[in-house]
């Protein structure tokens, strides 16, 4: 049997569309098709014009015993295109193959139609079933195309396609025979269980049309704003440098919270939170992004999307082509860059520092003068004076205007039988050197006191140069930029793997590296941007000095956003949120809240200046200078935290506690953080964040915002 499948374009139909032809599918039929009447037409009609939709292009899908004769009354402005499946009682594998092709031809035309309406006619539920399968798979069904089904079986029987319905923006059409056939529309309400029934939006007769039964719209927005507040997965790696509190919660299991203190979880949470769902945390077994595997399947986080057995990912993911294959992409939350981190060298006096207080052009002018002042002796001595008179020796003469160049005595008796001009002479050039050494002898002391901090790694030229070797995350992009690349300098990187010059580990060690391998300066390290900094904020809090740095040259700019399963209907609405957030600049604030010091090694000094005895040994070297610092009293930090809880500002502490500014500034900053403290401006921003993301939000249940009482209030990722 061949299938009768046919395209119509109406009157109007968009210039943009064209028709497919479409092979001829035969499919058997188990069950009776869905008589056509102008009453159904009229219905779809009523629904169609109450939910307009700019240039949709429709397309019906029927089966062949199903004669719908006025189909070309249904309202399709844009065009309309008919699919007619002939269904002959054939085996149930051909009928799945023979659907696949068909929802393949029907997914490229939605491809060049600005917006698709789908109207599915039939009461087969295997039909409908296997049509709901392959429209999802061949990507038919995704958030922005409608889907309206006609069908007289009840809703008991269509619990086969609930999921399909309730994930996509699709409306349920039954027809009630009765005296006066009524039509009832019926949405689908998603994440509401198999309790849940479908709510009805309308009903549609002939004589009082179209009537709305609910608040809901037809064809609502249905993941803006989810119902029952459900739970859903979400994946999870956690960064070396995300900060976290654990405090006590009698609701949560064990007693226990985790309080993530990250920018992209507070994010995340906060549009969760307006969204009104919440999150159970899933991480990978092998703990990694997700790399392609050579049969085309991912491992980690990217893995356990594409399986979909989460949700979404609440880690921040690279956006680069492979993986928009398999997962969807929120919009770019932030840019990262690729940088590495370098272990600073110890500060130590410059070998050649006494040479410094002059350029090398004074130095030589100076040589010159002495040339100078020596020849005018000379000359004059042979001009002015007779033969017959007693001369000054020119050995005396040389050995006089080099002592008075190294700033050495003369004596009244080295110089009392020179004639008048020669003293004068004598004298001209003492006072040109007395002004040159006392510059000289204070730029030298000011010089000496100044200890250089080299830093010799600043490219990705310098990483193949110099004996270091470099470390890699496992399972991400940063490793396989470097691993992947053929040719230029990322090539040259990437072969140092050949000579066990780069070493994979996992981000759950960096830390632990950074402060043993990349301190000893023998290796460095590679993140993004971001994370790297974050590590040398945590360093430079933890000893109070900045021991890394980061080399100058940065590479690979990368799109970095929230993955989603592939067409996701959470996606759209989820997207709105995070414009918002990103336009408000409150991303880059929580990074430096949660990172107090987060700026603090970003251009580290390259020189310092100490005050230390100069000997022999740090003259010409090396001697390593590490800096004490006192450890601040209990006491003393729980006044500074008091008079910042009082009101009053850093400055005006550190004068009245004789502290400096930076290690009062520390204290506040980390009550922050505190369990007990700090809490309450943490709750107003993030107050602000969701004021922002929804005009009118007011916090929901479960949740108490206290800002008189910050200690008992809690914003925490559930974990």
């Amino acid at each position: 049997m061949r299938v009768a499948a046919t395209l119509l374009l109406a009157t109007f139909a968009s210039p943009l569309v064209q028709p497919i032809p479409l092979p001829s599918l035969p499919l058997h039929m188990q069950h009776d098709a869905v008589k056509e009447t102008s009453e159904s037409v009229a219905a779809l009609n009523a629904v169609l014009e109450a939910a307009p939709q700019h240039e949709s292009f429709v397309m019906v899908i029927t089966q062949k015993k199903v004669k719908f004769a006025s189909v070309s009354d249904v309202v399709a402005p844009w065009g309309l295109g008919v699919f007619e499946v002939a269904a002959d009682g054939q085996d149930a594998v051909m009928t799945q193959a023979q659907l696949y092709q068909l929802v393949n031809q029907a997914s490229r035309l939605r491809q060049v139609s600005w917006s698709v309406t789908v109207l599915v006619v039939s009461d087969d539920p295997a039909f409908l079933a296997a049509f709901a399968e392959w429209s999802l798979k061949g990507r038919l069904l995704v958030w922005s195309t409608r889907l309206l089904v006609l069908t007289r079986l009840p809703l008991h029987r269509l619990t086969h396609i609930r999921t399909t319905l309730a994930m996509t923006n699709s409306m349920l059409i039954i027809p009630t025979p009765s005296s006066t056939v009524r039509y009832s529309m019926y949405v689908e309400v998603p994440y509401t269980g198999e309790e849940g029934r479908p709510v009805q939006v309308g009903t549609w007769t002939a004589q009082q049309g179209l009537t709305t039964t609910s608040q809901l719209p037809f064809f609502p927005e249905k993941f803006e704003k989810l119902a029952n507040r459900p739970q859903l997965k979400v994946t999870f790696v956690q960064f070396p440098s995300t900060v976290t509190k654990t405090v006590d919660d009698p609701t949560s299991p064990g007693g226990k919270k985790t309080i993530i203190l990250d920018p992209d979880i507070r994010i995340f949470d906060a549009i969760a939170e307006n969204m009104n769902f919440t999150f159970q945390i899933n991480s990978p077994a092998d703990g990694g992004w997700g790399i392609e595997l050579s049969n085309g399947s991912y491992n980690g986080m990217v893995g356990m999307l594409q399986r979909k057995e989460v949700d979404m990912s609440l880690s921040l993911f690279h956006v680069i082509y492979p993986r928009t294959r398999v997962v969807d992409f929120a919009v770019p939350l932030v840019i990262w860059y690729i940088r590495v981190i370098v272990h600073r060298g110890s500060p130590e006096v410059h070998p050649w520092g006494f040479f410094l207080p002059l350029t090398p052009l004074v130095w030589i002018t100076l040589l010159s003068s002495l040339l100078v002042v020596i020849s005018v002796f000379i000359v004059l001595r042979k001009c002015l004076l007779d033969k017959t008179l007693p001369r000054t020796k020119i050995g005396k003469i040389i050995y006089c205007s080099i002592r008075v160049l190294l700033q050495e005595d003369l004596g009244v008796s080295s110089v009392s039988k020179w004639w008048w001009w020669e003293r004068v002479l004598l004298g001209v050039w003492m006072m040109i050197m007395m002004v040159l050494s006392q510059s000289y002898t204070g730029n030298l002391m000011s010089l000496l006191a100044v200890r250089y901090i080299p830093m010799p790694i600043q490219t990705l030229q310098d990483i193949v140069d110099n004996p270091v070797t470099l470390i890699v995350p496992t399972g991400t992009t940063v490793a396989r930029t470097f691993l992947d690349a053929k040719s230029g300098m990322l090539g040259k990187v990437g072969d140092l793997q050949k000579v066990g010059r780069i070493k994979s580990v996992l981000l759950a060690e960096y830390s632990a590296y950074m402060d043993t391998h990349v301190r000893r300066g023998t290796h460095v390290i590679s993140n993004v941007d971001t994370r790297s900094t974050e590590m040398m904020a945590q360093d430079f809090s933890a000893i109070g000095r900045c021991d890394f740095y980061h080399a100058q040259e940065e590479f690979s700019p990368m799109v970095a956003s929230f993955a989603f399963v592939k067409d996701s209907p959470l996606l759209p609405p989820f997207n709105k949120r995070v414009l918002r957030v990103v336009e408000s600049g409150i991303y880059y604030y929580w990074q430096k809240l949660y990172n107090p010091n987060f700026t603090t090694c970003l251009t580290p000094p390259k020189k310092v200046v100490v005050r230390t005895t100069l000997g022999l040994t740090n003259l010409w070297d090396a001697m390593e200078h590490r800096r004490s610092y006192r450890k601040t009293e209990m006491a003393e930090r729980v006044k500074f935290v008091y008079l910042w809880l009082e009101g009053m500002s850093l400055r005006s502490i550190a004068r009245q506690t004789g502290a400096s500014a930076t290690t009062v500034q520390r204290w506040p900053q980390d009550e922050m953080k505190s369990e007990s403290g700090g809490l309450q401006a943490e709750i107003a921003i993030l107050l602000q964040v969701t004021t922002l993301l929804s005009g009118n939000w007011q916090a929901t249940e479960g949740r108490s915002y206290n800002l008189e009482a910050p200690s008992h209030s809690h914003i925490c990722a559930t974990t």
